[in-house]
């Protein structure tokens, strides 16, 4: 998403008054950069309604929050079994496959929808982790999370949701969820780029290892003892944080709190139905797996044009898509293609930018048209 200028100078403010190291100094400005810090802990705690402050971890974003939990369970065997939806980004899936676990795959729905009774049938006490994302990627499909958490608690997993795509779409409630952990990113929620969090269960925080080791984490360090770490959540937050992305992701969710969901609601799904309709319209464009439970992401093919000359020929025309497998490579495999173009909403987005979907598209018939052309002619 595209930064609001609340954000862009709670940045600049920050490094103009308060640029200065969290937990290691005593004078005046370290001080205003710690509170800006916890605060934005605090902060986060309430919207996404987390139990504590405690159970929120500073990172880059998503996909280092996977791999940090990833790095909690390398003791799984392959007797272990981790359950992964075919819709999931690659970050959601990497990590998990450098572990010994085996890894079962659930499949969507004709629908394009989660497939809750192939998870029921996978689940079994080998199940140790379900992982998930919120919402996909590609197809934009919301899953059911609080459902597939229940699922995967009966069989005592844990609930692990990617929600990267989530954060900017509107209030998150981690305990309505049920689930055990929740990772996301500023970048997709009106934040800058480079930071994010990780909410966990503090029952399972209190267990785990640091993932990174250096300064700032530990009580006592000694050559000829083991190291003693900090309390939750600091023993997670080692070295120096990106403290200037952490006053934007603040005011970020300070901007998130103000928008009226359900009018922003209301005007999406209108910019969405237009979508549809342009391209509806037009017989070369496929809409992958429409349905009605998805977001402001759509995913589409044009029958004739690689997606990436479809992009291209976009971006001419003052509208930015993007093209190819959108690290989603089992999805694709899935959907019988290489890539898709994905259009992506935003609140921001207006009803005159969306009209230009329709002479993108005549420009993209015309070029195809005139190759065609050119084909013959040879």
């Amino acid at each position: 998403m595209q930064i609001p200028e609340c954000v862009i100078e709670a940045m600049a403010s920050h490094l103009r008054t308060s640029n200065a190291n969290v937990h290691r100094g005593i004078y005046g400005l370290s001080a205003m950069a710690e509170e800006v810090y916890e605060s934005t802990r605090r902060e986060i705690a309430r919207w996404i309604h987390a139990r504590e402050p405690r159970e929120i971890v500073f990172n880059s974003g998503t996909t280092e929050g996977l791999n940090f939990l990833a790095s909690q369970f390398t003791s799984l065997t392959p007797k272990d079994e981790i359950i992964l939806f075919i819709q999931e980004h690659h970050a959601n899936i990497l990590p998990w496959q450098r572990l010994g676990a085996t890894i079962r795959i659930i499949p969507m729905t004709e629908e394009g929808d989660f497939d809750s009774d192939s998870l029921s049938r996978k689940l079994s006490e080998r199940t140790k982790i379900v992982s998930v994302a919120h919402i996909g990627n590609v197809l934009g499909t919301i899953n059911p999370i609080k459902k597939i958490a229940q699922m995967a608690h009966t069989v005592g997993a844990l609930c692990i949701v990617d929600g990267a795509q989530s954060l900017g779409h509107g209030p998150v409630d981690v305990q309505e969820m049920e689930c055990d952990f929740f990772v996301t990113s500023a970048h997709k929620a009106f934040g800058p780029t480079g930071i994010g969090f990780l909410y966990g269960n503090s029952k399972y925080l209190e267990c785990f290892k640091p993932y990174h080791l250096g300064g700032g984490i530990v009580e006592r360090v000694a050559f000829d003892q083991a190291a003693t770490f900090r309390e939750i959540p600091t023993r997670f937050e080692a070295g120096t944080s990106n403290i200037v992305g952490i006053a934007g992701l603040r005011e970020a969710i300070h901007f998130l709190q103000k928008i009226d969901w359900t009018a922003a609601q209301i005007h999406s799904e209108r910019l969405r139905l237009r979508v549809f309709e342009i391209l509806e319209q037009n017989p070369s464009i496929e809409i992958l797996k429409p349905n009605n439970r998805r977001t402001g992401t759509i995913s589409f093919i044009h029958r004739s044009v690689h997606p990436h000359d479809v992009a291209s020929i976009f971006d001419s025309e003052g509208m930015a898509v993007r093209a190819g497998h959108h690290c989603a490579q089992p999805l694709m495999k899935a959907l019988g293609v290489n890539g898709t173009v994905r259009l992506s909403l935003a609140l921001y987005n207006t009803e005159e930018e969306i009209e230009t979907l329709i002479p993108a598209l005549q420009k993209v018939g015309r070029i195809l048209q005139k190759n065609n052309a050119k084909t013959i002619e040879f």
